[in-house]
This record gives C-alpha cells, sequence and structure tokens, in this order.
C-alpha cells in the first residue's frame, strides 16, 4: 500500500521516487510552453488551455455548478444485509468519505476539485493513503495535468495500468500504483482518459471570449464604434498624430464616453464600424451561453440562463438536471470507490452510494401528499416520514406504528394457500372468506 505523494514533507518511498531538476528550458513548465506560443491556437486568435477557459463565464459557471453539486451530497458507506442496507458509519471509508479526507480539506473541497478537473481535463484524480492495516486514512487532490497513465500487458489477456506523476516545479518523479489513485473519468476514447471538455470545445470557448473582449474594447472606447476624422486640408505627419492623440485623449474611455465633440476648421466624424445590434453582438453571446450548456450536457437555467424556464417547467427541468447530469457522475464516483477502497473481503460486503434525497425533493405540498400515499398503504410510519424530513422520532413511540385501510387484506392467507370460498370462516361468524380477511 502507497505511503501517500501529497501532504508529506517526505515524497513516496523510495522505490517510487525520484528525486529531479526544476523547470528549465530543457523540461519547461506549462504555462512556459503556452506563454511561448503566442496564444493563437483558435480561430478567434484567443488562447484557450484548461485554465484560460474557467476566466469564462459560462464555463465556470457550468463546472461550478456541477462541481459543487456533486461535493456537497452526502456520500455514505452502506452494508449489504440479507433484505436492504445499513449505514456502516464504523468502517474507515466512511470516516475518509463523510468526515475527514485529509487533515487540510473538507469533504467538499476534494470532490469538488476532483469533479473539476474531470470537467476540464477529462479526469480527476485522488491519491489514496493506507495505513499499515490496509485502510484508507487519506485522499488528497493530484494535477491532472502531471498524470499520464501508462498501460502494460502482465500477461495473456491481463493489462494493467499505472500513473507517472512528474511534479518539475517540486521535483516530484514517481510512478503511482492502482491502489494508490483514484481516477474519476468522463467520456473517453480507451475507458483509462476521458476526453477533455475544453480541447473538445476549444473553438466554442475561444469565441466566447473573442466576444467578451469586443465588448470590453467597445465600452473602453466609449461604446462608440471606430470611425474617421475628415480634414478638409491636407495634414503633415505631425497634425495628424496630434489630432489623433487629442481626440483620445478627450473621447476614450468610459468616463469620457459622454464629452462633447467640438470640430473645427471644418473637421467631420464618421462612423466606419459596424454597430453591435447589426452584428448581432447580443445574440451571439447569448448563443454562446447555451453552446456551453449543450458542451457540459446542462440545462441553461443552471448558468443563468432564464430564457425558456417558467415557473411551471423550472421543478421538472430541475429533477431532469439531476438524472441527465448529475447521475453519471454520481455512478462514476460510487463504482470508482467500490473498486479501488473495497479490498479483499470488503469488495462486495461494503458499497459507497450518494443521497439525492436532497436535490429530489419536491415542494412541501407535493412532499406531504406522497408521504400521505406511502403511510396509507403501510410503506411508511410516522417515523419513517420524520426521518426523511430530517426530524427526531415521534415522542412515546407512538410514530413506530404501520397503518393500512381496513377494507384491505392480503391476496393469500399466510400459509400460501387460496382460501375456500365454501369453507366458513372461523373468525367471522356467517362469512365464506375461509379466514383470509
Amino acid at each position: 500500500m502507497g505511503s501517500g505523494l501529497i501532504g508529506r514533507t517526505v515524497a513516496t518511498p523510495g522505490r517510487r521516487a525520484s528525486a529531479g531538476p526544476s523547470s528549465g528550458m530543457a523540461t519547461p513548465e506549462k504555462w512556459v510552453e503556452e506563454w511561448f506560443s503566442g496564444g493563437s491556437s483558435t480561430a478567434s486568435g484567443v488562447w484557450v488551455s484548461e485554465e484560460t477557459a474557467m476566466h469564462y463565464s459560462p464555463f465556470f459557471a457550468g463546472v461550478n455548478v456541477i462541481s459543487t453539486d456533486v461535493g456537497k451530497l452526502p456520500h455514505l458507506v452502506y452494508e449489504r444485509l440479507d433484505r436492504g442496507k445499513r449505514r456502516a458509519r464504523e468502517h474507515p471509508v466512511y470516516r475518509v468519505l463523510h468526515d475527514e479526507p485529509n487533515p487540510l480539506m473538507p469533504p467538499i473541497a476534494v470532490r469538488r476539485t476532483a469533479q473539476a478537473h474531470a470537467l476540464t481535463w477529462g479526469t480527476g484524480y485522488l491519491n489514496v493513503v493506507w495505513n499499515n492495516r490496509g485502510e484508507v486514512v487519506e485522499l488528497w487532490p493530484l494535477r491532472p495535468d502531471r498524470m499520464t497513465p501508462e498501460i502494460k500487458r502482465t500477461g495473456p489477456g491481463k493489462m494493467a495500468v499505472t500513473w507517472r506523476y512528474v511534479d518539475d516545479v517540486n521535483g516530484i518523479y514517481t510512478r503511482l500504483f492502482p491502489d494508490e489513485v483514484l481516477p474519476i473519468g468522463g467520456l473517453g476514447y480507451d475507458g483509462i482518459r476521458g476526453y477533455s471538455v475544453v480541447a473538445m470545445a476549444r473553438q466554442s470557448i475561444g469565441l466566447g471570449m473573442a466576444l467578451e473582449r469586443f465588448g470590453s474594447a467597445l465600452f473602453g472606447n466609449g461604446a462608440r464604434p471606430g470611425g474617421v476624422l475628415k480634414h478638409p486640408k491636407k495634414l503633415s505627419p505631425e497634425g495628424h498624430k496630434r489630432l489623433q492623440a487629442d481626440w483620445e485623449s478627450m473621447h476614450r474611455g468610459l468616463d469620457r464616453a459622454q464629452r462633447v465633440a467640438i470640430l473645427e476648421e471644418g473637421l467631420e466624424w464618421e462612423s466606419i464600424g459596424m454597430p453591435p445590434e447589426d452584428a448581432q453582438f447580443l445574440e451571439t453571446r447569448k448563443l454562446q451561453v447555451t453552446e456551453m450548456a449543450r458542451w457540459l450536457r446542462l440545462p441553461p437555467h443552471k448558468i443563468g440562463d432564464l430564457d425558456r424556464s417558467t415557473n411551471n417547467n423550472i421543478e421538472h427541468q430541475g429533477l431532469e438536471y439531476v438524472t441527465d447530469t448529475l447521475m453519471g457522475w454520481l455512478v462514476t464516483w460510487d463504482q470508482m470507490i467500490n473498486m479501488r477502497l473495497f479490498p479483499g473481503a470488503d469488495r462486495g460486503r461494503y458499497f459507497v452510494e450518494h443521497l439525492v434525497d436532497a436535490l429530489t425533493r419536491a415542494d412541501l405540498k407535493s412532499r406531504y401528499e406522497a408521504y400521505n400515499v406511502g403511510r396509507q398503504m403501510g410503506l411508511l410510519n410516522g417515523d419513517d416520514i420524520a426521518e426523511m424530513e430530517n426530524r427526531n422520532p415521534l415522542p412515546g413511540g407512538v410514530g413506530e406504528t404501520y397503518w393500512m385501510p381496513l377494507n384491505m387484506g392480503p391476496a393469500l392467507p399466510p400459509g400460501g394457500q387460496q382460501s375456500d370460498p365454501e369453507r366458513k370462516c372461523p373468525v367471522h361468524p356467517g362469512c365464506t372468506c375461509g379466514g383470509a380477511k
């Protein structure tokens, strides 16, 4: 079992790590490569990477809402029973997932970080730390841009994956084994790595960022399109530069946008810019919000686009968000944790599951109507309902009783035999139910 890569003054044991030089011209950091690239990787001329994409508000909003909702849900460990399940609060994984994944971060921070990495880089990684008893004790987020999976054949029809972790800044070069890594990946081509949404949507994000820059420049120039000053005579180069400098110093910028222009010596202003409304600037910006929602599989209202949301459909859209957007990520978390954190005899006996009730709760009236139906069916008692409403059991044990209508009875008697209509009921005189009531 690994001793952990992050949160230690001493790195991974010698058999898995070796020190190396810091960043230099031979092994430059990623930001150095980006800086030398000139920032022209998209058709719009805007450099888009996993870091710069987070400056684009629709993309940041989408990543933030999914990551936060995944991170805030209770992640519980259960033990399988013959019928049903119970919360296994005594299991070490329960404490790591629910209470304290590591000494520096609460559970929501760890899970939100890994989920955000999965949405941007394609796969989020957590370093799993085990103690000498084979118990999980810590989880630490890893930078996905420093992780490289390596798949090797270990035998006929058998494959194994390890991860090479390269941190030039801190001089960490190590290989992480499957029990040390918890990968959370999205859609991918090999089942190991997920596609980077930023890489796939680079042109869409670049267009949106270019529109933001255009709008900023527009208002920086007084929210006026470009134009020319026409002079009836020919100006010298010095006069041309002086006139341009005087005009910009008087009228460029928001604080000078409403100044009155005084044109002398026959000067005329002629606008040659394309007005934003003619270029459908605002409509294009709104379209880019929908585009980001499409890339992240989000209902547009979750990132602030309420054009098609009403009081009648917003609740249904919220349920669609849980089932269509979140559920795939929640299942990924559950299945990966079941595979990696429950070795040996614990696998199959224990499992994790998200508690999504808080996200699927209807309004108060609809919720209480559903409780009423469940109680009349004999499925719920008062204490069950109180627990689902995050309340204490009813006093005096009155909430422990299950109720059902008197006009209902079992289809078969307890012995499993169909009742004989000719047989007299030993309980109800004159009745031929055969004791089925």
